[in-house]
């Protein structure tokens, strides 16, 4: 029980205790609620809420060549402004206050973020294919938007990182040269990695080692580095991700829709000393944004595979989906403390998170929790999510627009199903 003082100009906590001074203060009333970090989700394509429920049923593969890629040929920037601002929109009410993405059309995304008021990482989606005249457009206009958006340059909400997409899609060169780029900017360095046991056994044939293995043998890995999914690495893998201090971003939910297969070895990482997040990837996939899911997904996985329902805590799952996200992107926040930035989420504790007690309440959050008990939100230090509203847009507005553009790229494709 106590108060939060947070100063709306420096974006950060300034106090925390009893009874704090409120003149000229906006009071939040937060009697009988719980506030928390907000979420960091760590890997998400925010557009692809454009094909949310479009393309089911096929392997990612397939999914990706024959639904996904096509489709995304048809879009415009405004296509993406509105599907990222209905991303941000569902991330905000489900409790996220900062996204790790990866795609194109990064000043619609960083417009639709700014205007929303969430905190933005911004990668640039490379992909090469083993030409050298897509490689180079790509890392040039890798560093346009490095240079436009890196280290807050743009907004204090907004930052770029570098994100070849994986190493199936991008040429031993590609992989290298973007990670000299990520240094020189003194950003992240991020990348599908190990998703699928097709992705293994292709780099075995042609590379003669493991995913992993590869990157390392590249140099490209480091405490930098963030690799999504991971989830078909073997134990000298762990030991190598450990070892350079990288993160992973686990991706529970849209793993198991894709029938990836795998099950990531959450305890060995843990004890090896990556550094583990969590993530939704895109709507498209998951076919939510919701974080909630994603911990309570990710502890019954280790739960049910490793017949052991002491394997995982609450606290861990809890952290991944905050502390460690922080950490990963080098954001001041992830933690309700004195000098942090104020991301934080307001939970009412209502019937489905009782008992709520300070031995019940981190198991609740993860266990028990759903997007519909969160009240409020704050994101630097303002109030982007009110009573459980969005203060910042028009959000029927933009839902509407979304649905006109939605439906033309539906027409395109052969997928979805009919009632």
């Amino acid at each position: 029980m106590g108060d939060l003082l947070i100063d709306s100009e420096s974006g950060r906590i300034e106090r925390i205790g009893k009874d704090l001074p409120a003149a000229g203060c906006e009071k939040i009333e937060g009697k009988g609620m719980l506030a928390m970090s907000a979420f960091f989700n760590m890997h998400t394509h925010s557009p692809m809420t454009l094909f949310r429920n479009l393309a089911e049923n096929m392997r990612l593969h397939e999914w990706l060549s024959k639904v996904i890629w096509p489709l995304e040929k048809k879009t415009s920037e405004t296509d993406i402004y509105y599907s990222s601002m209905v991303a941000f929109i569902e991330m905000i009410k489900s409790g996220t206050g900062c996204f790790n993405d990866m795609y194109f059309h990064m000043e619609a995304i960083a417009r639709a973020s700014k205007q929303i008021g969430i905190r933005a990482c911004l990668g640039y989606g490379m992909i090469d294919l083993n030409d050298e005249g897509k490689r180079d457009r790509e890392m040039r206009e890798c560093e346009r938007v490095l240079k436009k958006y890196s280290n807050g340059k743009h907004s204090e909400l907004i930052t770029a990182n570098v994100a070849p997409h994986s190493i199936y899609t991008c040429s031993k060169k590609l992989l290298t040269e973007a990670k000299k780029l990520a240094g020189s900017y003194g950003t992240t360095y991020n990348i599908h990695c190990s998703e699928t046991r097709k992705e293994v056994f292709d780099c075995l044939g042609v590379n003669k080692c493991r995913p992993v293995e590869y990157l390392e043998k590249l140099k490209v890995l480091d405490e930098k580095t963030i690799l999504a999914h991971s989830v078909w690495v073997a134990k000298q893998e762990v030991a190598i991700m450990g070892k350079r201090k990288c993160s992973v971003s686990h991706n529970p939910v849209s793993n198991m829709k894709l029938a990836s297969g795998g099950e990531i070895p959450l305890p060995e990482m843990f004890d090896a000393g990556v550094n583990v997040c969590l993530g939704t990837d895109g709507a498209a996939s998951n076919n939510s944004l919701n974080m909630f899911e994603t911990m309570k997904t990710a502890a019954l996985i280790q739960n049910q595979f490793r017949w052991d329902p002491t394997i995982i805590s609450p606290k861990q799952m809890l952290k991944c989906a905050t502390v460690n996200g922080a950490k990963a992107l080098g954001i001041n926040s992830g933690a309700i403390a004195e000098g942090k930035l104020a991301d934080i989420t307001v939970l009412s504790l209502d019937a489905n998170l009782q008992p709520a007690n300070e031995k019940t309440l981190v198991n609740a959050i993860v266990y028990s929790a759903n997007p519909s008990n969160v009240k409020h939100v704050i994101i630097n230090g303002k109030l982007v999510l009110k009573d459980g509203k969005i203060t910042t847009v028009d959000e029927q507005k933009i839902i509407d627009e979304f649905n006109k553009r939605a439906e033309r790229l539906a027409s395109a494709s052969d997928c979805g199903a009919e009632i």
